[in-house]
């Protein structure tokens, strides 16, 4: 396959992370109706780990060799401490402003990718990336509610903490074996979220429901969704992939309309079209 042909194809395999991802919000949003945040994602990370095993079973003999303490600090990084924080700070917040805090992750990691992987910032990159977020907050102007407390911190906590876990991944893990790496970023984050869960929220009944909602939660947007995002991470510069990730919160909404009966406003519009022109534009 020539360069173009691979090219499609990971053009195809972000579309389908970022509707998985996107998906989560809504599927988040039902979850929450039945258990506290965190036990949802402790049955998240549990059905990643389930998921993720079988199609890397062949090489978890390689753990040691990708180091079990690079493989722990990963799975704190991207699962453990940047879900935990999301999902407790929008208890605390209105899901808008939860989208906005969380997705500065692109603006972050790209300013931690220039200061720790040496990848140059063009100007062009920089103002598609302020235009791509500008988009974002755009989208959920119109439902902003900010409240004043530790859930905006939990928040910003949580794109740093999921920021530094991808330049983590980037210069200590990119060689590594990938069914590995997103195999134990899951396995580790269970007992850890389990504690948590315990002393955060408490258990209530599992239902069906519930269940079924986190097994797609864990399988198809979290195991197969990050497979596919360290692979592009593998494959390009930090600073090409993260402006794309502005086109997650816009899915998500339009999602919301199918499945939460949210309704698309003049705001949404224009932010999906500045998001468009901000990724349009770090493309360049």
């Amino acid at each position: 396959m020539d360069y173009r042909g691979n090219k499609a194809l990971d053009i195809l395999l972000f579309f389908v992370m970022s509707t998985a991802w996107a998906l989560n919000y809504s599927f988040l949003k039902f979850a929450l109706v039945y258990e506290p945040p965190m036990v949802a994602l402790l049955f998240r990370a549990l059905f990643g780990a389930i998921f993720s095993i079988p199609f890397s079973y062949s090489t978890l003999k390689l753990m040691t060799k990708v180091g079990v303490g690079k493989l722990f600090v990963m799975s704190l990084l991207n699962v453990s401490v940047f879900m935990g924080l999301w999902f407790v700070g929008e208890r605390t917040e209105s899901s808008s402003i939860s989208s906005i805090l969380v997705y500065t992750y692109p603006i972050i990691s790209v300013f931690l990718s220039w200061l720790f992987l040496s990848e140059k910032l063009s100007f062009l990159k920089v103002t598609g990336i302020v235009t791509g977020f500008g988009g974002v907050v755009v989208i959920f102007l119109d439902e902003l509610s900010i409240s004043y407390n530790v859930g905006l911190f939990l928040l910003v906590g949580s794109a740093v903490s999921w920021s530094i876990g991808t330049i983590y991944y980037k210069k200590y893990l990119r060689n590594a074996d990938m069914g590995v790496v997103n195999t134990f970023q899951f396995v580790f984050a269970v007992p850890v979220v389990l504690v948590a869960a315990a002393f955060y929220g408490g258990f209530k009944p599992l239902t069906t429901d519930f269940i079924l909602i986190t097994i797609y939660m864990g399988a198809i947007g979290s195991s197969a969704a990050y497979f596919i995002y360290w692979s592009l991470i593998r494959k390009y510069k930090v600073s090409h992939v993260s402006p794309y990730l502005f086109s997650v919160p816009a899915l998500s909404i339009l999602f919301s309309t199918f499945l939460n009966n949210d309704k698309l406003t003049p705001l949404n519009l224009v932010g999906f079209g500045l998001i468009a022109v901000g990724i349009f534009i770090s493309s360049r």
